[in-house]
């Protein structure tokens, strides 16, 4: 069985959803055989980081809410991690882009190193508050997962693997994805958002009894 997922980095929901689905697949008697794949998408490609202000407040303005509201907002969004297993930091996180981050993804993603990735910036962001379009930073993290930094150097200054950033992002289009994170189990079934563990669990045992029935 193959999952194809669509997720940003900074997506806390993407965090939150992908914890759901790795409990489901702890309860999945055959979970040895499912491949998962990430994909790329921007969730918010124009976003900046500004030196001095606080998560909320960039969140406030970006999205054109009061600040307080943001702030409530951002704590139903730091509940339901910590109640989903994940820790979402965001007097640490610092929101900025993800593009170059998504071209160097790429690059982990033919190393055999894509979900690592992946992971490793969640937490990177979420948790330890690092600056996902700093150089230094995502070399750093890179290298942490086993990629080769001097690689990772060269991608970022020569603006490598943008098409397959783009074509990741034209294909979540075509399969009609609105918003991350976005499951697709088989090219058959959709999984939108953070879904329960419960919904996984069924979607699991579902697409997997159609499989083998089918054989």
């Amino acid at each position: 069985m193959k999952i194809t997922i669509w997720s940003d980095f900074v997506c806390p929901f993407c965090f939150i959803g992908e914890s759901h689905l790795n409990k489901a697949l702890e309860n999945f008697s055959h979970a040895k055989e499912v491949e998962i794949e990430y994909k790329s998408f921007l969730l918010m490609p124009d976003a900046k980081y500004v030196p001095g202000q606080s998560y909320a407040e960039t969140f406030s303005s970006m999205k054109g809410v009061p600040l307080e509201q943001a702030k409530s907002m951002l704590k139903q969004v730091t509940d339901m991690a910590k109640n989903s297993g994940v820790e979402i930091n965001y007097d640490n996180a610092k929101l900025t882009s993800t593009y170059d981050a998504h071209r160097v993804f790429q690059y982990a993603k033919e190393q055999g190193k894509g979900n690592e990735f992946f992971n490793r910036f969640y937490k990177a962001h979420f948790t330890e508050g690092e600056i996902l379009n700093d150089s230094e930073t995502v070399v750093r993290l890179a290298e942490e997962v086993g990629l080769d930094g001097t690689e990772v150097r060269k991608i970022m200054e020569n603006q490598d693997n943008t098409d397959i950033v783009t074509q990741d992002i034209n294909e979540a289009r075509s399969v009609g994805v609105q918003g991350v994170p976005f499951f697709v189990f088989d090219n058959k079934y959709a999984v939108s958002g953070a879904q329960p563990v419960e919904s996984f669990n069924q979607v699991l045992d579902k697409v997997w009894e159609e499989e083998h029935t089918d054989k």
